[in-house]
């Protein structure tokens, strides 16, 4: 195992000493017609995984759209991520949130060069 923590194969399942935010992101597809609200995934995942694991949900719009297509969701710790991810990285994990069918996979960090 390397020495640099932000490697994403050094995280282990039930890990949680991994602070940096990008570790323990999941990436949310929403399907286009089918609106999730941010309250909707706070209440889901809060319910489901426990009362403090979300901490934070960043959903963004397009111009011009009235419903978000993707959100990021950060959570309490790597543990809650393997957790909502059956521990597979790969994997894209279907989940429902009242009746609505949402994608969720491990957030990658795309570095852009300008």
């Amino acid at each position: 195992m390397a020495n640099n923590m932000t490697d994403v194969d050094d995280v282990v399942v039930g890990d949680n000493s991994i602070e940096i935010e990008s570790e323990r992101t999941i990436f949310l597809t929403f399907a286009r017609g089918v609106p999730v609200s941010e309250a909707e995934v706070k209440q889901f995942f809060t319910e489901t995984y426990g009362e403090n694991c979300v901490k934070g949900v960043d959903m963004q719009y397009s111009d011009g759209q009235q419903q978000s297509l993707f959100a990021r969701l950060v959570l309490d710790s790597v543990a809650t991520m393997n957790r909502i991810l059956d521990g597979k990285r790969e994997r894209i994990k279907k989940l429902w949130i009242n009746e609505k069918l949402i994608w969720a996979r491990k957030h990658e960090r795309r570095d852009v060069s300008i």
